[in-house]
């Protein structure tokens, strides 16, 4: 299991890596050429779907990978019963979206005009189709087609934004229609290649999994709420409390401090069906555990070398009109870290069947986050927020490998120190390589 696993997450992890630099030159370029002011105003319009379908999408797309790879339904069952459940999500949802925009759009989007906001309702059914084609291969631990769809989406978008950003100096609407045409393509891509994974498509209604996929998403819907509150909520409250200015500040910190993610995003990725499907306790007992401290140890190395180099990067890629961008980079690497490896026990407890334990505790760092934000940006500005990300990661972190080691019967020091095993790991990975 565990040189599967190895081999998996290698290759996903190398996948990650390529379109983590893509990401960071599309990040880049759009800081340098619209600005720090033009920066927010885009990751604020961007995130306008994300907000409404974290509250609307009723965890459906998750669930569907959890039951693929418990094999209580047949793969084509699931894919078309969820593709009838993301239409009907995909219709309400723009909905709700239109009438904020007209009514609202000004009270919870100061300085982000209705154009941008409008502009953005496409990718709601986009992100909801394209995730559903992602949770299928994942499902079927098609990880390899999942990394190149990956990929692929991270070419695309890079190609368009340097065409019509870089190239042609279109602005905010240019961004925003590279992100759209990026989603069109790469749903059509992975739509047909989960089609023939699947072996086809059943759109016949079934009753049983509509009740048992709702009742196991909406568990993980709560936790998206959470989990949203907790990584994005603290972009919504600098504009408030600030203006676009600062969020295009800490937006460009927070994706360059997100780069600690990587690896464990990609174990993540590889964890949750591996785990869902293992039956042997004892391999199951010992799988996540190495994978943590490991995950742990590579990734604080990552974070000392990116603090020291900080306002080397910050300036590289952003200019040096993101100069303020350095010191809440400082400060996000430390919750990056702790969440990085943080994300990895929560997938292991999700695929146990066990989603709420990470749900409450998500919840309970969210709200910690949001306090947090509310007492230190007035006083401390985008730093105030970098610190309430900090000390909410990190507190999440902490608690939930007490709670992981009491529910998989593991010791605190095997889930968190380097062991001699993982020495002998390592060698056997360059034997592999010498060969």
């Amino acid at each position: 299991m565990m040189g599967n696993f190895t081999k998996n997450t290698l290759i996903t992890f190398l996948t990650r890596v390529a379109t983590a630099f893509f990401t960071v030159v599309i990040t880049a370029v759009i800081a340098r050429v619209l600005g720090p002011e033009g920066q927010g105003i885009y990751s604020l319009a961007i995130f306008f779907p994300v907000i409404l379908l974290i509250f609307t999408d009723f965890g459906i797309n998750p669930a569907s990978m959890f039951f693929i790879g418990q094999g209580r339904y047949s793969p084509r069952e699931v894919f078309g019963n969820n593709i009838i459940f993301n239409a009907g999500i995909s219709i309400f949802t723009i909905f709700i979206g239109i009438v904020i925009i007209l009514f609202f759009g000004w009270k919870f989007f100061p300085g982000v005009d209705k154009e941008y906001l409008f502009l953005v309702l496409p990718l709601i059914p986009l992100t909801l189709f394209f995730e559903l084609g992602c949770r299928v291969l994942l499902g079927l631990q098609k990880i390899r087609k999942y990394n190149l769809i990956s990929f692929v989406q991270g070419f695309i978008f890079l190609v368009l934004i340097l065409v019509l950003l870089l190239w042609l100096r279109f602005g905010i609407v240019a961004a925003i229609f590279a992100q759209i045409s990026t989603f069109f393509i790469v749903t059509i891509g992975i739509f047909l290649v989960a089609l023939r994974e699947t072996g086809g498509v059943s759109l016949k209604f079934n009753k049983k999994y509509c009740r048992e996929s709702f009742r196991y998403g909406i568990k993980n819907q709560l936790g998206s709420v959470f989990h949203f509150f907790h990584h994005r909520i603290d972009l919504f409250m600098l504009n408030l409390f600030i203006n676009p200015i600062a969020v295009g500040f800490y937006y460009a910190a927070a994706r360059l401090a997100e780069g600690v993610w990587f690896l464990s995003a990609a174990a993540g990725t590889v964890l949750f069906p591996q785990v869902a499907s293992e039956k042997n306790e004892k391999n199951l007992k010992e799988f996540t555990p190495r994978v943590y401290r490991n995950i742990l140890f590579i990734n604080s190395i990552l974070v000392i070398g990116l603090f020291l180099l900080s306002k080397y990067l910050i300036v590289l890629f952003y200019s040096e009109k993101f100069l303020d961008s350095i010191r809440p980079f400082q400060i996000l690497l430390i919750g990056t870290l702790a969440m990085s490896v943080c994300t990895i026990l929560m997938n292991d407890l999700a695929a146990r069947g066990k989603p709420m334990i990470s749900t409450y505790l998500i919840g309970f760092s969210a709200i910690l986050n949001i306090i947090l934000n509310i007492l230190w940006i007035p006083k401390w500005g985008i730093g105030g927020a970098a610190w309430a990300t900090a000390v909410s990661y990190s507190l999440a972190s902490v608690i939930i490998i007490f709670i992981y080691g009491r529910v998989s019967g593991n010791k605190i020091r095997d889930i968190i120190l380097f062991q001699k095993s993982d020495i002998q790991l390592y060698k056997s990975l360059l034997k592999r390589k010498k060969l």
